[in-house]
């Protein structure tokens, strides 16, 4: 596949991530056909309502400026509408068994040619392959986003353990093209970012749930004492706890090692249904 070549574009999930990938990929692709899929109506009402606001000040910038036509669909069923994508991203909730689904139905519309990706920060792309036709699997890789998609410059490509050389190398020309900057890595639990990253927001909940410090003080010293642009519980609540929670799972099931096990104060933040900044209460409490 060659990016020049690209003419549907299919993203599954209209959450935030799912949502600014689509801006990030109609932008760069102003000639393809993107088609955004959520169950969820107001998902998909709330991910139009943003697009049209975000083209609209980035008109106001670059008067010039393109964007890809942009199709909403809230099922699988109306992709037989379409040609079949050239591009799946995945952009769905950290949970394996909903991303495993996802890739068994989207097996049914995809090619052998078809690239297929999953915006996962910590889940096997080997085992998530697994639900794609045999040949399909050198075309399936990881492709993770960071939040904001529109702002944040990195994309990790994760290789799975049958992902192709051909595929690794359209990835790094995709987010090229997106204006990213790529890493590539392989198939392991965290990945690169998620598995450092998380050691530093595990010991910043386990510092605030010691009462070492308040969550202000200890997002201070890192932010000043480390040059961090954000403190690790404010990072924490952008992510969403709920997200945090799910990734210490994965690294501590996968390690068996200690510094990847969710706090206490952690898993009943979650429980309670405070997940940070999308629920306006976590760590911090948001207005």
């Amino acid at each position: 596949m060659n990016i020049s070549n690209l003419k549907t574009i299919t993203i599954i999930g209209a959450g935030a991530m799912g949502t600014g990938i689509t801006s990030v990929a109609a932008t760069a692709f102003p000639q393809s056909k993107i088609l955004l899929i959520d169950s969820n109506e107001v998902q998909l009402k709330n991910a139009s309502d943003r697009l049209e606001k975000w083209n609209r000040k980035d008109r106001l910038k670059n008067p010039e400026i393109q964007f890809a036509e942009v199709e909403f669909l809230g099922d699988f069923k109306q992709l037989a509408k379409f040609s079949a994508p050239d591009l799946v991203i995945e952009a769905a909730s950290e949970n394996m068994q909903v991303k495993e689904k996802i890739f068994s139905q989207i097996n049914e519309f995809a090619t052998d040619e078809t690239v297929l990706a999953s915006n996962t920060s910590s889940l096997s792309l080997t085992k998530l392959a697994l639900c794609v036709n045999k040949e399909r699997r050198k075309n399936t890789l990881g492709l993770h986003f960071f939040n904001p998609a529109r702002v944040m410059k990195l994309i990790e490509i994760i290789a799975a353990m049958d992902t192709s050389p051909e595929t690794i190398e359209f990835a790094r020309e995709l987010c090229t093209a997106m204006g990213k900057t790529s890493v590539v890595c392989k198939d392991a639990p965290g990945f690169i970012t998620s598995r450092l990253g998380i050691v530093l927001i595990n010991e910043a909940l386990f510092a605030l749930q010691e009462g070492l410090a308040s969550a202000e003080e200890i997002d201070t010293a890192i932010k000043l004492g480390y040059n961090h642009p954000m403190g690790p519980l404010s990072l924490a609540d952008f992510i969403g706890l709920d997200v945090v929670f799910s990734v210490t799972q994965t690294m501590f099931e996968n390690f068996q090692d200690s510094k990847y096990r969710p706090p206490v104060l952690l898993r009943k933040l979650v429980e309670a249904g405070h997940f940070g900044r999308k629920t306006g209460k976590g760590i911090f409490e948001y207005s």
